[in-house]
C-alpha cells in the first residue's frame, strides 16, 4: 500500500461530517496543533486522548463514540493533519483498548484510546 494523497479540509469534512475531532466513523489527529497530545507509537498505533481539554473527561459525546467503537469493534477512519488545509488519510483503525488515567500535571482524569491500524 503506497502513500495516500494529500486531501483538502473540504474533502476530509465530506467524510468526517463534523468540526469536532471525533466523528461517528472517523477521527482527526494532529501533532499537537489542536491542543490534544496524540501519541504516535513506533508500531503504527496511536494513543488518542479523549474529548475535553478541561475538567475530568466523561463518557459522553466523542468519548462515548470511541467507547462504543471499542465494544462493537467498529473501525474508524483516521485523518492526519499535516498542515494548513493538508490532510492525509491513515486508513481504518480499531479502538483496541482504553485507559482512564489521572494526569497529575493537569489535575484531572483523561481517557487514552489505543487505535491500531487494520492491515
Amino acid at each position: 500500500m503506497g502513500v495516500k494523497p494529500i486531501l483538502s479540509w473540504k474533502e476530509v469534512l465530506r467524510e468526517h461530517k463534523t468540526l469536532r475531532g471525533i466523528g461517528q466513523k472517523t477521527l482527526l489527529v494532529d501533532r499537537g496543533e489542536s491542543g490534544y497530545r496524540n501519541r504516535f507509537l513506533p508500531d503504527g498505533a496511536i494513543l488518542y486522548p479523549g474529548e475535553g481539554l478541561k475538567g475530568h473527561q466523561q463518557p459522553v459525546g466523542g468519548n462515548r463514540t470511541l467507547l462504543e467503537a471499542l465494544h462493537t469493534q467498529r473501525p474508524m477512519r483516521v485523518f492526519l493533519r499535516e498542515g494548513v488545509n493538508r490532510w492525509r488519510e491513515l486508513g481504518p483503525h480499531r479502538v483496541v483498548s482504553v485507559a482512564y488515567e489521572w494526569l497529575e500535571e493537569e489535575r484531572r482524569y483523561v481517557y487514552w484510546f489505543r487505535l491500531e491500524p487494520i492491515t
